[in-house]
């Protein structure tokens, strides 16, 4: 029992409340200090209505006979309600996350993705911010070795895309009009302060490694690959897996497959691309700048950190943002179409109800007549089996998928004899 230093007459004041406290049901080592302020409302940490209630709701009446110490100690810690306690010490109350809560339901109505709740919250100057929480796309994750086929990655819409040749597009670094979607995302990644000198004149004079190289950083881009993977048979890292992409390493030069990089180089090469200057982090910001208003990499990154707004502005339900990546039973060329059109709209246009019309990606849809055209181009919808005969892997893809399966492991299997291989010991000066 821990003692407390007190006067006489404090011990007389304490021994009343205290007396008073066992009459009403509280706790026997608790001796309150000052007393309590009714309590009309419930502590918000309790519900998940702030979260999931699209309007204010009745606040639930709790019936003090039901409360849980835990929520009584709370509410009279809000009161401003001082307790001394003579007692052993309770555990720490277990504060669980609304945010993960809300997590695992959306996951349960639509599992390709989990989707966004919007909810606010007081910021430390006391000003009520927007919280987005939730908008992430499912990650690609096999087991260690079984490759990424075609249509994992989904390589038709990615090809799609990186091989349209519309020249509609203003370049970040020199404001130069007239490119193409791939050269201008293709330059965002060569002059990222992450890419080294030799793969940054790779990427700007070998076409066919760049874009295979921007292929799978537009996976990671979105958020589909994170950088748990490594395309290297090599590897040992604990926490990565290996798997081959035969779609784009099995036709390059056996000597040059690593200029694929990693997923954890990559994503480090993307930050940089859209950190190295100051770039805009919000969509209000990024339609408030002048052409150029930034690279792709870094509105691609805004793209989906805001997914549910740029979802329920530019698509029809249930489609959203992330199903341009995901979505195999819609046609790969129309979901390309879909996104180049959302890229042009906010790099080049002025968010006109005209230039949402006259995309040079598609016409612009609107959701009800008289409206603003301001959705995407419509899709075009697919079988399975039309699915998944957009993304046919080649026999000599699939040799070189077994082939580097087994490679890995038979690299295992040493290590588990033997050991991993030792590190040169740096030599002493």
């Amino acid at each position: 029992m821990t003692n407390y230093s007190v006067s006489t007459s404090a011990w007389g004041q304490v021994a009343h409340m205290a007396e008073l406290a066992t009459g009403s049901g509280l706790p026997s080592q608790l001796t309150p200090l000052v007393t309590p302020t009714p309590v009309d409302e419930p502590d918000p940490r309790q519900s998940l209505q702030h979260v999931l209630a699209a309007e204010p709701s009745p606040k639930p009446q709790h019936s003090p006979q039901t409360s849980t110490p835990t929520s009584s100690r709370a509410r009279n810690l809000k009161n401003n309600m001082i307790w001394i306690q003579e007692g052993a010490n309770d555990r720490k109350d277990d504060d669980t996350s609304v945010v993960n809560d809300s997590y695992s339901r959306a996951a349960d109505v639509n599992p390709s993705h989990t989707m966004t709740v919007a909810h606010t919250r007081r910021n430390a100057n006391g000003t009520i911010g927007s919280v987005y929480s939730g908008n992430k796309i499912r990650h690609l994750k096999k087991d260690d070795g079984i490759p990424l086929w075609r249509k994992d990655i989904q390589f038709a819409f990615l090809r799609a895309v990186f091989d349209d040749d519309t020249r509609v597009f203003t370049k970040a670094s020199d404001a130069t009009q007239g490119h193409t979607f791939a050269e201008i995302y293709v330059d965002a990644m060569a002059r990222s302060s992450k890419t080294s000198k030799i793969l940054k004149e790779k990427l700007l004079s070998d076409r066919a490694a760049a874009l295979s190289m921007a292929m799978i950083c537009l996976l990671v881009n979105v958020g589909r690959m994170n950088t748990t993977l490594n395309f290297f048979p090599e590897m040992r890292a604990q926490l990565r897996t290996y798997h081959s992409i035969p779609s784009l390493q099995a036709h390059q030069d056996p000597n040059s497959y690593k200029q694929l990089q990693d997923a954890p180089r990559l994503k480090s090469i993307l930050k940089g691309a859209s950190e190295d200057v100051n770039q805009p982090t919000t969509i209000d910001r990024v339609k408030r700048l002048p052409i150029p208003r930034t690279n792709p990499v870094n509105l691609i990154f805004v793209l989906s950190q805001y997914a549910p707004k740029i979802s329920e502005t530019h698509f029809f339900p249930p489609r959203d943002f992330f199903d341009l990546v995901m979505r195999g039973t819609l046609s790969s060329r129309s979901r390309a179409k879909a996104f180049l059109w959302l890229i042009w709209f906010y790099l080049e246009s002025d968010f006109s109800a005209e230039q949402a019309e006259n995309n040079p990606f598609g016409r612009g849809q609107a959701a009800n007549p008289g409206d603003s055209p301001f959705k995407v181009p419509p899709f075009e919808h697919l079988t399975e089996e039309q699915a998944n005969a957009e993304n046919v892997d080649t026999q000599s893809e699939m040799d070189y998928g077994e082939m580097k399966r087994q490679e890995r492991k038979r690299i295992l299997e040493e290590d588990e004899t033997v050991g991993p291989p030792m590190k040169k010991a740096k030599k002493s000066k």
